[in-house]
């Protein structure tokens, strides 16, 4: 559902209850690419509620509410991969969370199974797990991707091709 224009501008402008809107509509969205990049739901909580505050302190910098979910978006993967950045390098996924499923047809396909799917996740880097998180858990287009990360459609391009490639390679057996 497309977040209305009028309610980033209110929110924009120091309205609480606009805010407040905001933050029920992206939570579970928020927190579901957090968690495909950080693999623990606690960690994706953290980054979500990192994401809302830095979204609140700098909303009224917004300038064009039409701009909104890439901009959220952003934050979020800069709040989750700040996260992986001040953490070991190792993560270990919590299982007992549930899982994220890419909205439509699996890219991997049926080379592997679920649990070896989040173990192939978690053995990229954090940078490849954001690329797919958006794009797979996310169900971003490739240009959304790109304005999410702030990076050229190119980039974002190859970006995914790469990170898609490593992920199969990392499930492939032997």
């Amino acid at each position: 559902m497309p977040v209305p224009d009028e309610i980033v501008t209110a929110a924009g402008r120091g309205d609480r209850h606009a805010f407040a809107a905001l933050v029920e509509m992206e939570t579970t969205t928020a927190f579901r690419l957090a968690f495909a990049i950080l693999g623990s739901h606690a960690d994706a909580e953290d980054a979500t509620q990192d994401a809302f505050i830095r979204a609140w302190r700098d909303l009224p910098s917004l300038r064009d509410p039409s701009r909104w979910p890439a901009w959220f978006r952003r934050l979020v993967v800069r709040s989750a991969l700040d996260r992986v950045r001040r953490r070991p390098a190792e993560i270990s996924l919590d299982p007992a969370v549930g899982h994220i499923d890419p909205p439509g047809p699996d890219p991997i396909g049926p080379i592997a199974s679920h649990d070896d799917l989040l173990q192939a996740l978690a053995r990229l880097s954090p940078d490849d797990r954001a690329v797919i998180a958006l794009r797979f858990a996310a169900d971003l287009e490739v240009p959304d991707v790109a304005a999410a990360l702030g990076i050229p459609l190119g980039t974002a391009k190859s970006r995914l091709h790469r990170a898609v490639a490593r992920l199969r390679a990392r499930l492939e057996p032997g």
